[in-house]
């Protein structure tokens, strides 16, 4: 057993408890190439780098990683993001070694962290394609089967996803019955506060230990793990030992996939390679940019399947291809699927003029159960690739590898592409898999494999791993040293190079996705109730441009020869539910006559046996679809194969009948370009009937987004299945369209009597009422209570108050509370009309002592900060304009831009040059822009750049809106705000709001803008028109202070000041704080989940204890990771700050753990003070 621990000195920076591990478990040979280590990881966006130091410097200050959205990682930045999610499994999650963790992670940075903490932690990370959240009801099954299988305890991801996840689960609560796996923590790793790496517990390792599952990408119906051990780890990364530190890798491939996992992860981590990634989604929109990369990065090393390479050649045009340097490459591994010469040649074609060198191909061979390569290319020895010209019978007749003369007619011959070399610790054998004798060279067997990278086995499949992993060979003992595992793949080799003929099992490989035919056939089989339950066979053949293409033959329950148009409508409905449940295009469909698809004497489907036949064209075929299903002929059907040219948004808002003809035109040119004549396609085809799958979905979406001007997401063309529907779907030509996850089929809100159910009339039923409760009872169960709503009473023990926002203390000052019972004894208790009936003077006194204070030509009242904005958004902008907003603004401002009826986008947090793009591409398609942000944010501390948002509302013509309510008296050197703190006019920026109940300490909302937008919000905003005017009592209180915050500005200084100090002290101990800045208001510590944060509030007020700062989860506009955030007041006595500020260390320690004991100095830090 070894014991990873981090080596302090030399690779002080390092990935350190598993690659320590390996670098003490490695024989000295290769503990050298372990000691540089990296930082591969996914990205989110087109490109992120990631670089390593050279080992002749192996400092403690590494290369930084480089991207376009600046992140910038050191080794440091790795180990300790690793330690602190492996320290939050172990602590916060209770996982021990061996548990189960779903690494459910969007192409991103975030997927290696977890990665990581995983193995740090002894955990096992089953990394999986996260579930949609736009399709939820499609993806969460298979995601859920794997939960139950694996038994996962844990979900890890991130932030970004979680809160999608979470939005999509709320707005389907009423439109889908499937749901998030039940008894499972979500963990957002990079919601973990920093200071819990500091707590991350060493875990003990060893070769047999299990380090990751690796699920088959197709297996849906019955997923299978594969369990990769450390060892199996080790003996891989031998395959990859030639990479060099001095190398850089560019790969678009999932981290998801075993490819990618293991080469773009793994393989770095003991070379060193610096790492190039970029989202397979951006590669799939254009994939161009994966050579552009390649080039601009001087790559050497690249890797795909062979559509990968298929798709770059076709997709890249020449005079992109002038502009790339392609002479560093110096390997381009092919693998993962069947490789196609004429791919691999196409790709020399494109790229030759870019110096690209046909040598550096690497066709290799391998699988999950493997690892990953078990064949490949000698890196030391380059050359093409090479081809076995084989004689078609011979090779599938008789099985055997036969050279076909140089005069054999095409047609009778199979072209094979060789796949390498047995690759270090690998023995493989072609084997006969009936009899299971061994063969000679170029006869054709059973591909079985041995060595060192072979894995355990499938989780919980003790009988299919028996089969599949101790296969022994004719006339040896059955003991381990002598089990190979069976590929299901057939082969031979030809000397020392393998070859690849065909699959034995019935697998379908398409694009390097493995699909289990199994799925495809219950899907055709609900596709349309003429479809006869279990007479259907999907398999995949070669096309006549060397790809793997899906085919779907259906037996029919009676015989509709005569019925063409039905026969045509049952096509339509199987593609259509193939390409919607798979993303799977059926290059064709054979419908046949009853009882005539080949099966066995047991009844048994024979997929091989029908693809023959389908293949000899002696099906007893009713109907058949190759390449394009042809629509139900129009009266005036549309002709669709015009010449499309390259075309971007000119501005101009498309109507749905332009955009009908734009998309029939493409589709007619790709229609055109394929095999067979060109179709005759109209506005009422689905998309599965006109060729189209995933990849060529992702293409088209951003094609069309091209030619709209906004962003049109690939979802849509799921959810409007044909081009008039998806032209016309509301909200498509100007970016506000919404794509809805399913649609419930009709009476899907009746039970089984056909009476309403009860969750649609009923509150005790409602599904949100459920899923609060829900919430509540897991705070009950885990022993907490959450201090939400708390009734205060003079009776309960004084607590320190780490959530008022009492900010200047007027709230308990005598004069305002003077103010306040004057104003009553002379205007009474309340206005009890409407301000358009009269206005108190003290209420016009209020306004002209606002507008003094806060420089401002006029203002309004409201009765409620929330209401002020609302109304106040809601009256500015309608339908026809646009809100650009921040995406973290206040759930007030959400609600005003949702009844505005406007178009709203939104912006991330306090990113300028976002904004910038988004009004530099859609300015223009919109009468009027609102901007709205806030000064202090309430829930994140932290402020935008007010000069910078200034200067870009002023460039594009806009209306900026800054919601004041939290920086109002806190901000700035007499506490007047942004405006203040960052010396900008306050005319310069056009309405600002703020709050009473903050800084003025009294209740209610206010306006300041100009004359003209005053008096129009005070005739036309509902909020004041139609609500009772401010009470005097408030209005009192309010005009009060704010006198006196004109009389002692130093409030706001000292406020400032103390904030200051109680943030310097949660840095001082290690609290994670997030981006807050230093000296406002609001000071947000992340605690990294609901439950921890509401456990550490009970800690902090303990009955037991006395006096005790509250912290507690608050509502707010998005789903929170978990955050306690305190507020200051300038009231507080220098000696009850130190003491809070000495509490931060105890708080410290339960935000780092809450399962620590109290520290000693607890009772001490929680002695009696008084609240000023």
């Amino acid at each position: 057993m070894v014991k990873p621990t981090l080596i302090v000195d030399t690779i002080k920076l390092a990935l350190v408890a598993f690659l320590t591990m390996l670098l003490n478990l490695l024989q000295p040979s290769s503990a050298k190439a372990l000691e540089t280590t990296v930082d591969s990881l996914w990205a989110d966006d087109e490109e992120k780098v990631v670089a390593t130091p050279s080992s002749k410097t192996r400092k403690t200050k590494a290369r930084r990683a480089k991207a376009k959205e600046s992140v910038n990682l050191t080794f440091a930045d790795v180990d300790r993001a690793a330690r602190r999610v492996a320290a939050t499994l172990q602590q916060d999650a209770n996982l021990k070694k061996g548990d189960r963790v779903m690494l459910a992670y969007p192409p991103g940075l975030d997927f290696a962290m977890g990665f990581w903490g995983c193995l740090y932690a002894g955990a096992i990370g089953i990394p999986v394609y996260p579930p949609y959240p736009g399709t939820l009801a499609k993806d969460l099954p298979k995601f859920n089967r794997m939960v139950d299988d694996s038994g996962a305890k844990v979900i890890l991801t991130n932030r970004t996803y979680y809160m999608a996840t979470q939005l999509a689960t709320a707005k389907s609560f009423f439109s889908s019955s499937v749901t998030w796996p039940k008894d499972i923590s979500w963990v957002s790793s990079d919601a973990v506060a920093d200071s819990m790496a500091d707590f991350y517990t060493d875990v003990e390792c060893s070769f047999d230990d299990l380090a990751f599952f690796q699920y088959s990408s197709g297996s849906t119906s019955e997923p299978k793990a594969v369990m990769v051990s450390y060892g199996n780890v080790n003996a891989q990364l031998k395959v990859w030992a030639a990479i060099r530190e001095t190398d850089t890798m560019v790969s678009w491939v999932p981290s998801y996939h075993d490819m990618g996992l293991v080469v773009f992860i793994l393989a770095p981590a003991s070379t060193g390679a610096r790492c190039v990634s970029m989202s397979p989604l951006s590669f799939i929109k254009d994939p161009s940019l994966w050579m552009r990369t390649a080039s601009k990065y001087k790559a050497t090393q690249i890797c795909a399947p062979n559509f990968g390479y298929a798709l770059a050649a076709r997709k890249t045009t020449k005079k992109q291809v002038a502009d790339l340097d392609l002479t560093h490459l110096r390997q381009c591994l092919c693998a993962a699927e069947p490789i196609r010469i004429e791919s691999l040649n196409a790709f020399t074609e494109t790229f030759a003029p870019a110096g690209f060198n046909p040598k550096t191909y690497g066709c290799g061979y391998g699988l999950a159960e493997a690892t990953l390569a078990a064949t490949g290319p000698d890196p030391y020895n380059p050359k093409e690739p090479v081809v076995f010209v084989a004689k078609k019978n011979a090779l599938e007749q008789h099985k055997k590898a036969q050279r076909a003369p140089v005069d054999h007619p095409a047609v009778d011959t199979m072209t094979l592409v060789g796949c390498g070399t047995l690759r270090p610790t690998f023995k493989v054998i072609i084997v006969d898999p009936e009899t299971h004798e061994q063969l000679p060279d170029c006869r054709v067997g059973e591909i079985w494999i041995q060595g060192e990278s072979v894995t355990k086995g499938y989780w919980n499949r003790e009988q299919y791993t028996k089969e599949q992993f101790q296969a022994t060979v004719r006339g040896t003992a059955d003991t381990p040293e002598n089990h190979y595992l069976r590929s299901g793949d057939m082969g031979f080799f030809d000397g020392d190079v393998m070859y690849v003929t065909s699959r034995l099992k019935d697998l379908i490989i398409i694009r390097g996705r493995n699909v289990c035919p199994q799925d495809v056939e219950r899907t055709t089989e609900l596709a349309h109730d003429e479809v006869r339950p279990g007479c259907v066979a999907a398999f995949s053949i070669e096309t006549s441009n060397q790809e793997e293409a899906l085919v779907v033959v259906a037996e029919m329950r009676s015989d509709l020869k005569k019925d063409q148009d039905k026969l045509r409508a049952i096509a339509n409905a199987i593609a259509t539910s193939v390409l919607s449940e798979h993303q799977l295009r059926c290059a064709s469909i054979v419908l046949l006559r009853p009882r005539s698809i080949p099966k066995t004497t047991s009844g048994k489907i024979q997929r091989r046996g029908t693809k023959a036949k389908f293949e000899d064209n002696t099906l007893a075929a009713q109907y058949t679809h190759t390449g394009v299903i042809q629509a139900t002929p129009k009266e005036a059907p549309v002709a669709a194969v015009a010449k499309v040219t390259e075309s971007t948004s000119d501005g101009v808002i498309r109507t749905p009948e332009e955009i009908v003809t734009w998309l029939l035109e493409r589709l007619g040119q790709e229609a055109a370009s394929g095999e067979g004549p060109a179709p005759t396609i109209d506005a009422d085809t689905p998309w599965a009937c006109v060729g189209m799958d995933s990849v060529a979905i992702v293409g088209l979406s951003a094609e069309l987004g091209e030619f709209l001007g906004c962003v049109v997401p690939p979802s849509a063309f799921f959810q409007f299945d044909t081009p008039a529907k998806l032209a016309n779907a509301p909200g498509l030509a100007t970016g506000e369209l919404e794509t809805q996850e399913s649609t419930l089929p009709e009476g899907s809100y009746v039970d089984e009597n056909g009476e309403i159910k009860a969750e649609c009339y009923d509150f005790e039923c409602f599904p949100e009422v459920q899923h609060l409760r829900g919430q509540l009872t897991e705070l009950t169960d885990a022993g907490l209570v959450l201090p939400y709503l708390d009734v205060l009473t003079a009776e309960k023990k004084q607590q320190l108050n780490f959530n008022t926002y009492n900010y200047l203390g007027y709230a308990s000052h005598p004069a305002t509370a003077q103010a306040s019972k004057d104003a009553i004894d002379n205007y009474g208790t309340g206005m009890s009309s409407s301000p358009i009936v009269g206005q108190n003077i003290i209420n016009t006194q209020l306004e002209a002592a606002l507008c003094k204070h806060f420089d401002a030509e006029a203002s309004v009242l409201f009765v409620g900060g929330w209401v002020t904005n609302v109304t106040t958004i809601a009256a500015l902008v309608g339908k026809g304009d646009l809100i650009l907003c921040d995406i973290l603004n206040h759930n007030s401002c959400v609600n005003g831009q949702r009844l505005s009826g406007a178009t709203i986008l939104a912006f991330p947090h306090n990113d300028v040059a976002a904004a910038e793009r988004i009004l530099k591409s859609v300015r223009h398609k919109y009468r009027r822009v609102l901007i709205v942000i806030e000064g202090v944010y309430s829930m994140d501390g932290d402020v935008p750049n007010l000069p910078a948002f200034v200067a870009l509302k002023k460039q594009h013509k806009a209306i900026l809106f800054v919601d004041e309510a939290h920086s109002f008296g806190t901000m700035g050197q007499t506490g007047k705000g942004m405006c203040e703190y960052f010396d900008v006019p306050t005319t310069d920026v056009d309405v600002r709001m703020g709050t009473m109940s903050k800084a003025l300490g009294s209740v209610g909302g206010f306006i300041l803008a100009a004359k003209t937008v005053v008096d129009y919000l005070k005739y036309s905003a509902g909020g004041f028109v139609y609500s009772v005017g401010l009470g005097p009592a408030n209005a009192g209180a309010a005009l009060k202070a704010a006198q006196l915050m004109g009389d002692e500005p130093q409030r706001s200084v000292r406020l400032q000041e103390l904030s200051a100090f109680f943030y310097d002290a949660c840095v001082a101990a290690k609290l994670d704080v997030g981006t807050n800045v230093r000296g406002a208001c609001v000071v947000v510590v992340y605690i990294g989940g609901t439950v921890e944060t509401v456990r550490l509030s009970m800690r902090l007020s303990d009955e037991e204890k006395t006096q005790s700062p509250r912290s507690c989860t608050r509502p707010s506009r998005r789903a929170s990771a978990g955050c306690a955030s305190s507020s200051r007041t300038c009231t507080r006595k220098p000696t009850l700050v130190a003491r809070s500020n000495r509490l931060s260390a105890s708080w410290a320690v339960c935000a780092r753990s809450p399962l620590l004991s109290r520290p000693r100095s607890w009772k001490k830090s929680m002695r009696k003070s008084n609240v000023i």
